[in-house]
């Protein structure tokens, strides 16, 4: 039935609430008052809107929650709901509290009227009592005695006040159980048989064997041999100090001034680099000269050459203190010059320890092994018990390593420290994705004319190994073991057993092929016949395997 829903404003007074109702169109008028209910907090109002809709052939409902409105629309008969979508019903109107407290009335609190009205009655039940009490003189207010052999009589007890108070609880406590009693044979009859058929399946074992394709990104699809994973990953800081096993030798050359001289007529060019040794030690020019030729000078008796001579600085070629050497002579490498040098100094040599790749390589390999057991084990935690890990797919997918010194660099004390930053990577599948997979996969191999069907995929124990990465995910291959039995459709075992007794429905079910046993557990125990509601029927199918087939 359509309703009309009018919205009380504050400023609405009673007469506008009225001619809102008269002017509805529709047999239901809901009312929904404002927060501040104003008009409407007057039960005279509230009787008049009511009379007025009875009037007009119109049925009102209040829409308010408020506590002390309710009561109001409960005395005018008022149907009241919560809310729009509520069943309205009129509240009930709470028990006035009973004063269990004697009722005394104090004689001389009444007006003086009262006192004069009634004092004439008090005067004649006063004369009665004492006519009542008064003994007649020949007369004794005694029992006669018993005669001989005879037992004295039991006095008669006094006729006993009727309890009230207590009669009206029991009949309340009567009621209640009753009604207890009533609500429970509805439930027991009604509401509460459940049952549960249990049928032992003949099945056979089906073994599954593929490969599949594995990428977060895709959905699973047995015709396709697609698998929805799911990829966790996280990253690991650590760090490692390692011993640098490079050495190299850091000092510096000697150096000095050699003189060059030639003893033939004709000058020549000494280039930058002519080296002039002595012993192992070899020390080179460290610029271009020009060595002048002899020259015939006059010694007071004849002449006699001058050889030309030019100085030249030179360094070692070779770091190291052996090379500092005294004054002495060269061997020359330049056909008609000579060489003399002086004293050559200044050439030093420390040994330094250096850090290599092969040492940053060592230090790496060191923290994978340290990190990738424990790695492994933390991703696989992430999946939770819903999610099979592929322990084949734990990988590095990205690793930045720092040494500190760098490679070539000194390591003071002969130790360096390699800081790395790896980011690890595994894949999982839900165990829902693989039950969906592995059943559309074995289905497909099942022969239609044998009317089978899969009872357990076997995705708690499935294999999921040799996994590959690519870009999108990867491949690995399924092994799973199915357990593929004959076709019986829960809804149709519902509709067979419901209504039926326990003999009735083994027979009935006992003649499908392919089912060897069936149990029907009642609940609760007074219940010997299946519901005819079938949502209240569960199916259970248990296993008998019987042969492995290969798939």
């Amino acid at each position: 039935m359509n309703k009309d829903v009018i919205y009380i404003d504050v400023e609405d007074d009673i007469t506008a609430i009225i001619g809102k109702v008269k002017d509805s169109k529709e047999k239901v008028v809901a009312l929904v008052p404002p927060k501040r209910t104003g008009v409407l907090q007057s039960a005279v109002n509230l009787r008049i809107l009511q009379r007025t809709a009875k009037s007009s052939g119109k049925h009102i409902v209040l829409i308010t929650h408020d506590q002390s409105l309710i009561p109001l629309a409960a005395g005018a008969g008022m149907p009241v709901a919560k809310n729009l979508q509520s069943k309205p019903e009129i509240p009930e109107i709470a028990a006035l509290k009973v004063d269990d407290e004697d009722d005394i009335i104090d004689g001389s609190q009444l007006p003086v009227g009262e006192h004069a009205a009634t004092a004439s009655a008090v005067a004649a039940i006063e004369a009665e009592e004492k006519l009542d009490t008064t003994v007649p003189a020949s007369k004794k207010p005694y029992a006669a005695p018993p005669k001989s052999g005879e037992s004295p009589r039991k006095p008669k007890a006094a006729g006993k006040v009727p309890n009230f108070g207590s009669f009206r609880k029991k009949m309340l406590l009567i009621g209640l159980g009753g009604v207890l009693l009533v609500v429970f044979l509805v439930w027991a009859i009604f509401f509460a048989p459940r049952a549960t058929v249990e049928i032992t399946a003949k099945t056979s074992t089906q073994k599954l064997s593929t490969s599949v394709t594995i990428a977060p990104n895709t959905q699973t699809d047995a015709a396709k041999g697609t698998l929805k994973s799911v990829q966790v990953q996280d990253v690991v800081q650590s760090s490692v100090d390692f011993q640098a096993t490079g050495t190299q030798e850091q000092g510096e050359a000697a150096s000095g001034t050699m003189t060059l001289s030639k003893g033939t007529p004709d000058d020549a060019t000494v280039p930058t680099g002519t080296g002039f040794s002595s012993g192992d030690c070899t020390f080179v020019t460290r610029e271009q000269v020009t060595v002048p030729g002899a020259t015939p000078k006059w010694n007071g008796s004849g002449f006699s050459v001058v050889a030309g001579t030019k100085s030249v600085a030179v360094k070692a070629t070779a770091i190291g203190e052996q090379c500092n050497l005294s004054a002495r002579s060269y061997d020359s490498t330049v056909s008609g010059i000579s060489a003399k040098g002086g004293d050559m100094a200044g050439g030093s040599k420390k040994t330094l320890k250096i850090v290599t790749q092969a040492d940053v390589q060592q230090a790496s390999t060191q923290i994978a092994e340290k990190n990738d057991t424990d790695a492994k084990t933390k991703l696989a935690a992430k999946f939770g018990k819903n999610v099979k890990a592929i322990d084949s797919s734990f990988r590095t997918l990205k690793a930045d390593t720092n040494a500190s010194p760098q490679v070539g660099q000194e390591a003071p004390n002969g130790t360096a420290k390699l800081t790395s930053s790896v980011t690890y990577a595994m894949e999982g599948v839900s165990n829902s994705e693989l039950d969906t997979f592995i059943k559309a996969a074995t289905e497909s191999k099942l022969s239609k004319e044998d009317d089978q069907r899969v009872y357990d995929s076997g995705a708690g124990s499935a294999q999921l190994s040799n996994f590959v990465a690519n870009d999108t995910g990867g491949t690995a291959s399924l092994t799973a073991t199915t357990q593929v039995g004959p076709q019986i459709n829960d809804e149709d075992v519902k509709k067979r057993v419901a209504g039926k007794k326990f003999g009735d429905i083994q027979a009935d079910l006992k003649s499908i092929q392919g089912v060897e046993d069936v149990e029907v557990h009642f609940w609760p125990f007074w219940v010997s016949k299946v519901p005819s509601d079938t949502g209240k029927i569960d199916v259970e199918f248990k296993l008998n395997n019987s042969s492995d087939n290969g798939a």
